[in-house]
């Protein structure tokens, strides 16, 4: 105690020393780069298989890889003498100092792969040279067992079982067996794509899901992969002057035609000498090149390998390998963006021919097109020439090709010359009503903008259906928003309701209002996706991928309406979502939903349903609603006024533009001057 404070003296903090840590505890450390997930452990296997020079590779594994995997090859071994080495860290055949790091020309080269595969693993490395007698060699948790005879054909088979079970922690934070499943088949598909050379077989569980038989034809091994899209897919070439250009970078591969595409990039595949790398660095010039070809959101199906010298590369990036830095990354691209280019200008774009179309599909850049459907002779009406009075009697002159005109027709493409809007109609009240002094008696309002005819062109088909006509809802869901309650007094313009209430004058947009309240009842009722049955399945034509992902997600793909064959057979639907029976877009959001399902997972959140469902809405929304100048009785447009409290957002219409205006009377009251 001092001066009647109480001091305390804490106890003196030693500072932690500095030690080496042992090498289990550095090979768990390690591991945690390296192996990150049962499909890192496939890829690195896979990876050293290849670069032994193997033809045929088969892997095995069982609930996602983390029980099992096994993959054996009949590469050239490794010799009894290296077993040792083989598992120890950075030890590798495939570089002898430093220097050979600048061009790098396999596809391991670190030595870390089984190290750190046995750090968290029971591994097995068995192996057999040619002309030498089998060896097997044991490591469990980073413990190093001595090598004993094993009976094997030639090559090497690789078993990893019970992964992770020595750290609980890294195994909690996996994901599902299938989900694992799927990426391990992701990664089997990448290294089939980079080796048409050699065969790969993958077996899940027992049941065999892929299998790929060498071949020297890409295009054979492009089928085996990504199904009969790839006889679609369109070679990608380059043009003259890009040939001739500086450095010795070279593109080549397949592009998928526009028609073709997905939600995601899952299949996009960059190969780099033989490597395959993220694609994420090359998204942008292959969006770029295909510029408005594609809608907003969409990506192609391509497979892009790139050829450069060794040195021109940089893969000691990162311990997984997926990334890579290239020495002239800014030539690349803009080389990889041209190609893609001038690839499309060979590919026509619009519809077929048709009589009244008869170029269909033309595009400047190609120096020909055939037109194998036979083409009436008859002028159609868009070619016929305009009778001038000086003209009168001439006889019609054949159409003369303009060489200054477009070279570039697209059926059903609209006319630039501007419409004559149509006059709005002029309501008539159901109350006769005298004229005021001094105003027409027949006053036309203004047309519909450009802008509104465009907002409301889904507007324009189906039929419009009647608010008495839409359905009630429960009495203990009416009320949803508090809306003051208006008396609609007239129409005006067949288009805007007038409507009273509260001391106020409402202008409602009769058109905007009925699409809110119906898009908002079609959306609710469709939180249940009920299911089609069909009558004849149909048949489906998927990737290794997406089959795997099927395979494991029929639950969740069954709360969405979708229901397959079973068995080994090959998959095929039987049962589809209602609100997609007969609509073109089943296959379309069927891939997508199996993209995105491989990507989160059985149990995470799919946009691409909620997406789907909410088109689906607002188109069936637009079409039902009535339309702007449609005549309404005071009933029609006493229950729509009505509806407005029973929906969340009676203020705005889909596309977000206001459905009411407000009137106070005291606005209206200072406006004429009657205050004060």
């Amino acid at each position: 105690m001092v001066g009647g404070v109480k001091m305390v003296i804490s106890e003196e903090i030693t500072p932690p020393t500095i030690v080496q840590l042992d090498d289990k505890t550095i090979g768990l450390i390690a591991a945690g780069e390296v192996v990150e997930r049962p499909a890192q452990v496939v890829k690195e296997l896979l990876e050293n298989s290849v670069d032994a020079g193997s033809t045929r590779v088969n892997i095995e594994i069982q609930r996602g890889g983390f029980d099992l995997i096994s993959v054996t090859d009949n590469g050239h071994g490794i010799p009894e003498s290296e077993l040792i080495l083989a598992v120890t860290r950075h030890a590798t055949s495939k570089l002898t100092d430093a220097s050979d790091l600048a061009a790098i020309g396999t596809l391991g080269f670190r030595g870390e792969a089984l190290a750190s595969i046995g750090a968290v693993s029971h591994l097995k490395v068995a192996s057999r040279p040619e002309s030498s007698e089998g060896r097997a060699i044991v490591v469990e948790d980073g413990d190093v067992h001595e090598a004993k005879p094993e009976g094997m054909a030639n090559g090497t088979k690789i078993e990893v079982g019970n992964l992770f079970a020595n750290q609980p922690a890294r195994l909690a934070f996996q994901r599902r067996a299938a989900t694992e499943t799927a990426q391990v088949v992701d990664v089997v598909v990448s290294h089939a794509l980079c080796n048409p050379q050699v065969s790969f077989r993958l077996t899940v569980d027992g049941r065999p899901i892929l299998e790929t038989p060498e071949t020297e034809d890409m295009r054979d091994r492009l089928y085996d992969l990504l199904g009969a899209s790839s006889e679609k897919m369109i070679p990608l070439t380059c043009s003259d002057v890009d040939s001739e250009a500086p450095g010795e970078e070279r593109w080549r591969g397949w592009i998928s035609p526009p028609d073709i595409s997905r939600g995601k990039s899952d299949d996009v595949h960059i190969i780099i000498n033989g490597r395959p790398v993220a694609a994420q660095p090359f998204l942008q010039s292959i969006k770029r090149g295909y510029h408005t070809r594609l809608m907003v959101g969409r990506h192609p199906v391509v497979v892009l390998l790139l050829d450069l010298p060794a040195d021109e590369v940089d893969v000691n990036v990162h311990p997984t390998k997926r990334e890579v830095r290239l020495r002239n990354s800014w030539r690349v691209l803009e080389r990889l963006e041209r190609a893609i280019k001038h690839t499309l200008k060979q590919v026509p774009t619009g519809e077929a021919p048709t009589r009244e179309f008869p170029l269909g599909a033309v595009d400047g850049g190609m120096e020909q097109v055939t037109v194998t459907t036979p083409v009436s002779s008859e002028v159609p009406s868009w070619a016929k020439p305009s009778v001038s009075r000086a003209g009168a009697n001439l006889p019609p002159q054949p159409a003369q090709a303009d060489s200054s005109a477009q070279t570039s027709f697209y059926q059903g493409a609209k006319s630039d010359s501007k419409q004559v809007d149509k006059p709005r109609p002029t309501s008539s009240s159901p109350v006769l009503q005298e004229t005021l002094p001094g105003l027409e008696e027949a006053p036309v309002s203004p047309a519909l903008s450009s802008a509104e005819r465009e907002l409301h062109r889904h507007s324009k088909a189906g039929e419009a259906v009647s608010p008495l006509d839409e359905p009630e809802l429960e009495t203990k869901q009416e009320i949803v928003t508090d809306v003051p309650v208006m008396e609609p007094l007239a129409q005006f313009a067949d288009s805007y309701i007038l409507a009273q209430g509260e001391g106020c004058l409402y202008v409602v947009d009769q058109h905007a209002l009925h699409e809110r309240v119906r898009y908002e009842r079609l959306r609710n009722s469709m939180a249940n996706w009920g299911a089609q049955p069909l009558i004849e399945s149909i048949s489906l034509d998927l990737s290794a991928v997406q089959s795997s992902v099927v395979e494991a997600s029929r639950d969740r793909l069954g709360e969405l309406g979708f229901e397959f064959t079973d068995g080994d057979e090959k998959l095929a639907l039987t049962s589809v979502p209602v609100m997609l029976a007969g609509d073109s877009r089943l296959h379309g959001f069927l891939i997508d939903l199996i993209v995105e399902l491989q990507e989160s997972g059985e149990a995470g959140p799919l946009n691409v349903a909620e997406n789907l469902a909410d088109e689906i809405a607002f188109m069936k929304s637009c079409r039902g609603a009535v339309k702007a100048n449609q005549v309404l009785s005071i009933a029609e447009m006493r229950r729509l006024l009505a509806d407005m409290s029973t929906i969340e957002n009676p203020w705005a219409c889909v596309h977000g533009r206001p459905t009411v205006m407000k009137l106070d009377v005291n606005t209206l009251d200072h406006h004429f001057g009657r205050h004060g």
